[in-house]
């Protein structure tokens, strides 16, 4: 989805539900904001808790992993290794 938006008169930005929706972004979620010049990008900020333990000769994550399917987890880790 693209669209343009227009900041309102206090340089507020408001993703319209249809956004939210698009983004799966959630009530509450917490939002990583990125800054650089010409562009301001949106990441949901991941809200488990965990950490990578060594199991024999493999890495293993401890925490709760995320129920989404795996085409988008594969898009995010390819997303965030190639930023």
């Amino acid at each position: 989805m693209n669209t343009t938006v227009e900041p309102d008169k206090h340089n507020r930005i408001v993703l319209t539900r249809d956004v939210r929706k698009i983004a799966g972004i959630g009530t509450g979620d917490m939002l990583t904001l990125t800054a650089v010049p010409g562009r301001i990008v949106l990441e949901i900020t991941p809200q488990t808790k965990g950490r990578i333990v060594r199991k024999g000769k493999i890495k293993v994550w401890t925490g709760e992993v995320p129920d989404m399917p795996i085409e988008e987890s594969v898009r995010q880790v390819r997303h965030q290794q190639r930023g």
